[in-house]
């Protein structure tokens, strides 16, 4: 796999590891190396009375170290792939992987026969759960209901007043009500900027929003077909992963758009953006680590993941899992958006017309530059038609620095009539900038 150290730097998880791994690439430092097309290993000198144990797989890259470290990777494993990508003649190249090393890249892809005798499940206890779960959930729906017409009733002029308070208890009884989807909702309203004009009609918008979801679960059956999957999943309920992974897998070369971590309550939101480069549609990978889990992969904007992907039914499919990996690439490969943001806004509404609750809507951009209208960054065609960013004030001066004032393409979120750019790229460079 024909790294650049810009790119193996980029999987440091801060700059102190990033240094401290440069520092180990050095061969005075490791006992032994080896190399196989699928993986590296070696011993490094640690401050303990055994050297440190680290391994690399080349095929989807991931690392493991016997280090004590929190972090991941480690500085070892960084300063491993590190020292290959620059003097690859210095490890032992081998035509076999020894077995601690084969054992793991084993788990790893999967084959571990544990994994494969699962216990049949017990249809009558999972009726009994679903059951009890229907009514927590509409138990807490007709609660929501009733405050979200106290809140219209009673008026929302003193909601900035009590930004962070003034729906924490619906919350809780969301959370309460198994009801997860909704909770999220609500949360939502919290990032309003309450301070800044217009923000009524934002406001309003997440409550009627919220209340139409509901009405469409009281009525689902009256729903089309492909928003019966839809609805009940906004509400919070959740496809098992088995059912997901027995669908047909689309195959293809996906570029890497965007990695997002979020942390809140101690539980972290990983959210990866995908395009296929064939299929020419978008995936989005949604994982969740508690405080102390490291993910798993190590997918990172700008390079290419050449996978099986599994979609969850959907009327728009977007959530998807990655059912097979074959290899990850680093390289990225331009993508072509559309060309106006008139287009844009067609493809958008299309989307709304078959699924009205769709909220951060992903999209492709060609041709368009940066710029200021009074004090709001936009983004502007060919045509001049300009469309406002939610972006920060440091990414948007970051984009204005990367594109020079010249045309570029994007990938970015749509959402309440806004673009969130998370990633530029310019001409036939294929050097993706991540901004988030």
């Amino acid at each position: 796999m024909p790294f650049t150290q810009e790119q193996v730097l980029q999987l440091a998880p801060d700059d102190a590891s990033a240094k401290a791994g440069c520092q180990l690439a050095s061969t005075s430092r490791w006992l032994s190396r080896s190399a196989h097309p699928q993986a590296l290993w070696g011993e490094c000198r640690g401050s303990g009375s055994s050297p440190y144990v680290t391994m690399v797989d080349l095929t989807n890259v991931a690392f493991k170290c016997s280090c004590p470290s929190r972090k991941f990777p480690c500085k070892h494993g960084i300063g491993l792939l590190l020292l290959y990508v620059n003097d690859a003649d210095a490890f032992e190249k081998k035509s076999e992987i020894v077995p601690p090393v084969a054992e793991w890249l084993h788990r790893r892809a999967g084959k571990s026969e544990a994994k494969t005798q699962n216990k049949p499940p017990d249809e009558a206890a999972q009726r009994k759960r679903a059951d009890a779960r229907t009514r927590k959930v509409e138990g807490g729906i007709a609660e929501l209901r009733a405050w979200l017409k106290d809140v219209v009733r009673t008026g929302i002029l003193s909601i900035p007043q009590n930004p962070y308070h003034f729906n924490r208890n619906i919350i809780a009884r969301m959370v309460d009500a198994q009801a997860g989807g909704l909770a999220a909702r609500l949360r939502a309203m919290n990032k309003i900027n309450f301070y800044k004009e217009g923000w009524q009609k934002l406001f309003i918008r997440h409550l009627a929003n919220a209340y139409l979801l509901t009405e469409a679960y009281q009525n689902l059956q009256t729903v089309s077909d492909d928003l019966k999957q839809e609805i009940p999943a906004l509400i919070g309920w959740n496809t098992p992963k088995e059912q997901v992974l027995a669908l047909p897998p689309v195959y293809d070369r996906w570029a890497i758009l965007s990695r997002i971590m979020e942390e809140e309550n101690n539980l972290r939101t990983e959210r990866i953006w995908l395009y296929g480069n064939t299929s020419e549609r978008f995936a989005l990978l949604l994982n969740f680590y508690t405080f102390n889990q490291q993910p798993e992969h190590l997918y990172l904007p700008g390079f290419t993941l050449e996978a099986h992907l599994v979609f969850y039914p959907s009327a728009q499919p977007l959530r998807a899992l990655v059912k097979e990996s074959v290899a990850l690439h680093p390289a990225f490969t331009p993508i072509s958006g559309t060309p106006t943001l008139r287009t844009l806004h067609e493809q958008i509404t299309e989307v709304l017309l078959k699924n009205p609750f769709a909220e951060r809507i992903p999209v492709l951009v060609s041709q368009v530059k940066l710029g200021l209208q009074g004090k709001t960054w936009v983004l502007i065609d060919g045509e001049n038609r300009s469309l406002p960013l939610a972006n920060t004030e440091d990414e948007s001066w970051n984009m204005l620095a990367v594109s020079r004032g010249q045309p570029f393409s994007c990938f970015a979120l749509h959402e309440n009539g806004q673009l969130d750019i998370h990633a530029v790229w310019m001409g036939n460079h294929h050097e993706l900038y991540g901004l988030k």
